[in-house]
Parts: structure tokens; C-alpha cells; sequence
């Protein structure tokens, strides 16, 4: 019987998606019984708990994730494509 890991993410922060996945990467490895690697797993994780907004911005990486480190793309689109354009209104309110 295959073991099941029990992890409770936290809310997206969309003012700071780098400090999210930071936050998710830990949580994963707190994983109990065992921590989560496992690649499409921790994909899951993060689609499931994304906001709707980042959700849309990185739709395209969602709904074509490919067979290769789907969570190391996604967590690199996610943070490309939404921390950017946060910070740049956040200078532009400036």
C-alpha cells in the first residue's frame, strides 16, 4: 500500500509569489510521513491553491504542463509573470 502525505498549503500571496513558493517548498518538505518531491505532485499543490488571477496568468503553462519538472516550470512562470508585474505598479504608484 502506497503511503500518502498530509500537507496543509498556505494562501497564495499575490504580492509576493517568490515568498509563497518559499513558503510551499517548506511545507513540502514537512510532508508527513514523508517529505513531497515528487515533481507532478507538488504541481498539483500549487494549481489547486493558486488565486484565480495568477491561475490566468500562467494558463497556458497550466493547461500544457509537459512531462518534464512541471512544478519548476510552473513556480517559474508563476514568479516571472505576477511578482514582475506587481512590482512594477508598486514603483509606478511612485
Amino acid at each position: 500500500m502506497e503511503e500518502i502525505s498530509s500537507v496543509k498549503i498556505p494562501a497564495f500571496v499575490s504580492s509576493d509569489p517568490a515568498l509563497w513558493f518559499g513558503m510551499l517548498e517548506s511545507t513540502f518538505e514537512l510532508a508527513i510521513p514523508k517529505p513531497n518531491t515528487d515533481e507532478r505532485t507538488k504541481y498539483n499543490y500549487c494549481v489547486a491553491h493558486l488565486s484565480p488571477d495568477a491561475a490566468m496568468a500562467v494558463r497556458d503553462v497550466i493547461l500544457s504542463p509537459g512531462n518534464t519538472n512541471p512544478y519548476s516550470k510552473l513556480k517559474e512562470e508563476v514568479i516571472a509573470r505576477c511578482g514582475e508585474s506587481k512590482k512594477a505598479r508598486k514603483f509606478a504608484d511612485f
